[in-house]
């Protein structure tokens, strides 16, 4: 029995220096999590600039595209695109009078 008691004891002694080194390890973990997440969010950030400069080159692309398209139509048949105009104009006249 006397041994046993002197095993608690010397456990018991030694409850401090394991949880400084449980703290230790947990600002450790903290640090490590930390580091990770900020070179996650980088790689994400980056990651979404490159779409997004993609997807604006592609839509100044398809706008390009589509001017050129609708000037081209304008120049080939001119009569019939004052026409659409005019009639565009007159329903949207008819339209905000009400």
């Amino acid at each position: 029995m006397a041994n046993a008691k002197k095993n608690v004891v010397a456990m018991n002694q030694d409850i401090p220096a394991q949880l400084d080194t449980l703290r230790q390890d947990v600002a450790t973990l903290a640090e490590t999590i930390k580091l990770q997440t900020k070179a996650t969010v980088a790689d994400k950030k980056a990651t979404a600039k490159e779409l997004t400069a993609e997807k604006t080159e592609q839509v100044k692309d398809r706008y390009t595209e589509l001017t050129n398209k609708a000037e081209s139509s304008i120049k080939d048949n001119p009569l019939t695109s004052i026409a659409i105009a005019i009639g565009a104009g007159l329903v949207l006249g008819a339209l905000t009078r009400r």
